[in-house]
């Protein structure tokens, strides 16, 4: 009599590590990204204003989108009177 052996799972390979900080500050007619600290795969698109004086903010992941493993650690800190959309 024979028996079967378990099947082996995949090794979990570990995910994107990254970090982004951004930092805003009121402007004189809008709100502006004063600083962006970034470790990784994250990054962000160029701001927009298509809303004055709202600061719209595109956070990007180039590896092709957030997978199970992936850490993302985003830090923002918006300063008195700052108005921001920020969105993937």
């Amino acid at each position: 009599m024979s028996t079967l052996a378990e099947p082996s799972l995949p090794v979990a390979q570990p995910g994107w590590e990254a970090r982004l900080r951004l930092r805003f500050a009121p402007g004189a007619t809008h709100t502006r990204l004063i600083r962006e600290d970034a470790f990784g795969p994250l990054t962000v698109q160029k701001p927009f204003y298509p809303e004055n004086p709202v600061c719209h903010v595109y956070l990007l992941h180039p590896p092709g989108g957030v997978v199970g493993g992936d850490v993302l650690d985003i830090d923002v800190l918006l300063g008195n009177g700052t108005n921001a959309l920020v969105t993937t």
